[in-house]
């Protein structure tokens, strides 16, 4: 079984750019930060190149923003399998999310 992480990085390479750029403008910069964590740096710079620079920035402010999040497998999973999907022209839903802050043990 292939991790989604290798499917995603592959599926930018199957389409034209502009295509694969108009995919990636319809998904929201919280869903690509979180399909970024486990990339490795040259998928993330290959997906980023996608993108223009204001988009690229709003999803590196992102992932700063889950570094201090608590984003489990399973919800990563979630995230990425709908991104994929819609990078395979098949209809994602894409994700609703609101971002619980984490309790801190005091």
């Amino acid at each position: 079984m292939i991790p989604p992480d290798k499917v995603l990085a592959e599926l930018l390479h199957t389409d034209t750019h502009a295509n694969i750029q108009n995919i990636l403008m319809r998904i929201s910069d919280r869903e690509l930060a979180i399909c970024m964590l486990y990339l490795s740096e040259n998928d993330k710079i290959s997906l980023l190149s996608f993108l223009p620079n204001t988009k690229q920035n709003r999803i590196k402010q992102e992932q700063g923003y889950l570094d201090r999040l608590n984003i489990r497998y399973p919800q990563y999973r979630t995230v990425i399998d709908d991104v994929i999907l819609r990078l395979q022209g098949m209809s994602g839903g894409g994700i609703r999310s609101y971002v619980r802050p984490r309790k801190w043990d005091s």
